[in-house]
Parts: C-alpha cells; sequence; structure tokens
C-alpha cells in the first residue's frame, strides 16, 4: 500500500477551450469543455496508482464544504482517505488550456492557514500510518501555517520505521529536503529554475546538480528532473539516465509529472528493474500529455508505449 501526502489540496476547475483571450466574455461551445475534479499534486498520484491497481491512502488537510467535496471525489476512486479536517475551507485552482495558442493558464489559491494544533495532530496519524504502508509520497504545496522543517519530520518518522519518502515539491524547499535525505526529491520547476544558487536548465545542468546533490545527501538514491518533457533526467548515486520520448503529440500538460511519479512508484513496488521502472515512468508520463483530461485516462496504453522511450545511460 502507498501513502500520498497532499498537504495544500485543491478542487481543480479545468477549462479546455479553442482560443483564450483576456478581457473577453468567452461562453463555452461544443467541442469545449469543462471539468472539475480533486487535485493537489498527492492527490494526483493517488488517484493515478488506483487506476494501476495499487491500494493507497490519501492524507492531507481538508476544510469546509470544499473538503468534504474532494474527499467524496477521492474515495469514487476507491482510495482511502486519512484528510485531517481544519478551519477554513479547502482551494480551489482554475487552468486554462488554450488548444489553438498551445498555452496552459495556472491561477493556484493559496489555501487555508493551518493551526498549529492541527499540525500535532496530522504528524501523530501520519505516524500511525507509516505502518500500513511501503512508500510514501509527499507531492505539492505547503500550505499557510506549515514550515518547510515538516518534511525533516516527516523523513525521519519514517525512516524510523523503514519506510521510503518520494518529495515532489518546489526547488524553493531544497535545502530543508537536502538535510532530510528523503529517498528520492523530484523538484517541481514549473515556476522556479532556481537550485543550489543558480538557474538550471538543460540535460548537462540538470545531471551536475543532481550529482552535486546527491554528493552532500548519501541517503538520498534519485533525483529526478521531469520539467522537460523531451529529456527526463534521472540522476542516482553512480550514474545518470536521460528518458526521450519518440514521437510526442503533446495535448495537455496539466499532471504530467503527476502520472510520471504514479509509474515510478508503480513499477518500483512490483519490483522492477531499474531501467525498467523508469522507461514505465516515462511511458506514464508520455501516456498523460496524450490524453486530454489531467489524469491517465486509458492506463494500458501506458503499456503500448513503453517502446517509444529511448534510454541513454551515462555513467559516472
Amino acid at each position: 500500500m502507498v501513502l500520498t501526502v497532499t498537504l495544500n489540496p485543491a478542487i481543480d476547475k479545468i477549462l479546455i477551450v479553442d482560443s483564450f483571450e483576456v478581457h473577453k466574455l468567452h461562453r463555452l461551445s461544443k467541442g469545449e469543455m469543462s471539468m472539475v475534479s480533486a487535485g493537489g499534486k498527492g492527490v494526483n498520484i493517488a488517484n493515478t496508482l488506483a487506476k494501476m491497481g495499487d491500494e493507497v491512502i490519501a492524507s492531507g488537510f481538508a476544510g469546509g464544504h470544499a473538503g468534504h467535496m474532494l474527499c467524496d471525489a477521492i474515495r469514487k476512486e476507491g482510495i482511502t482517505t486519512n484528510f485531517i479536517f481544519t478551519q477554513g475551507s479547502t482551494r480551489t485552482n482554475i487552468s486554462i488550456l488554450d488548444r489553438e495558442n498551445e498555452t496552459l493558464t495556472e491561477i493556484n489559491d493559496f489555501g487555508q492557514e493551518i493551526p498549529q494544533e492541527d499540525i500535532t495532530f496530522f504528524m501523530e496519524n501520519y505516524e500511525r500510518l507509516l505502518a500500513r504502508v511501503k512508500l510514501i509520497a509527499i507531492a505539492g504545496s505547503l500550505p499557510l501555517g506549515v514550515l518547510p522543517e515538516i518534511y525533516i519530520q516527516m523523513v525521519d518518522l519514517a525512516r524510523k520505521q523503514g519506510k521510503k519518502v518520494m518529495v515532489h515539491t518546489s526547488p524553493k524547499y531544497l535545502p530543508v529536503l537536502m538535510e532530510a535525505q528523503p529517498f528520492l526529491i523530484n523538484p517541481d520547476m514549473r515556476s522556479d529554475h532556481f537550485i543550489l544558487g543558480k538557474n538550471v536548465d538543460g540535460v548537462d545542468q540538470f545531471i551536475s546538480t543532481g550529482r552535486e546533490i546527491l554528493k552532500k545527501c548519501p541517503n538520498t538514491e534519485y533525483i529526478i528532473f521531469t520539467h522537460r518533457l523531451e529529456n527526463v533526467v534521472v540522476v542516482s548515486q553512480s550514474k545518470a539516465f536521460v528518458l526521450r520520448p519518440r514521437n510526442m503529440s503533446i495535448v495537455n500538460m496539466l499532471g504530467y509529472a503527476d502520472a510520471y511519479l504514479a509509474g515510478f512508484i508503480h513499477a518500483y513496488i512490483n519490483r522492477e528493474k531499474e531501467e525498467e521502472v523508469l522507461r514505465y515512468a516515462s511511458a506514464a508520463g508520455l501516456t498523460d500529455v496524450e490524453d486530454i483530461y489531467k489524469e491517465i485516462s486509458a492506463i494500458d496504453k501506458i503499456g503500448a508505449n513503453l517502446s517509444r522511450i529511448d534510454i541513454e545511460v551515462v555513467n559516472f
């Protein structure tokens, strides 16, 4: 069983339009789409894992009517929910996908502020949940009131029980993550490319930065850069992998990194070999971006896409 932690979940409102313009009233027409779903990176990972047939517990903070909607939607996917309800209301995020101009506009709310007593209750609950799971994925942003040091506490508690933790969050929290040293770090670089005092982009910079991080983090096994879909870079303690999908036809980039990580987790807990794990993860990401929906609608396409992933190995 996998535990996903989404400290700042959301209700996702997704609009897919033919052409988006500011300062204009836009009424959805035939062929355009409006979708509402449970969201937040950890929730997205949980949904995809459930579709892959894995047992999942989804945890985090929720609040208000929107929080109940969130949990109801997650449970409908066959996922066990274990959210801590707190004051305020779960946020709503809005995404506008413009087909004609191939742009994605996202407006993410900052969400509710979490009081200290609820953080304490969450950590006590989290520690109890660890006994039930094989692996923990912590993904997404931090809500107001929650300090980055929570990553250290969560990784330490998991390590004491022999459980591995993956963290997918903003690069600004990297100094704390390097102190925590989780099993895997996947920086969310959608709006921030600044890592270790410099802007990082491109295969060579991803590899050198990953190596720099891992030299200081002996307990961390992987640094994964999913920012460039055409060149996903995975850096381990002894080598790097560059994964390149062939003939990629991007339809929708919403949830790409989440699908990638779900694919990684699914293959990893089913004891696939290292390159097979990475190939499956990239095939899951490829399947996601070629689907109009936020999560993969046809899981069987992942298997068909495995042959479209080329892997370059760089030994150190």
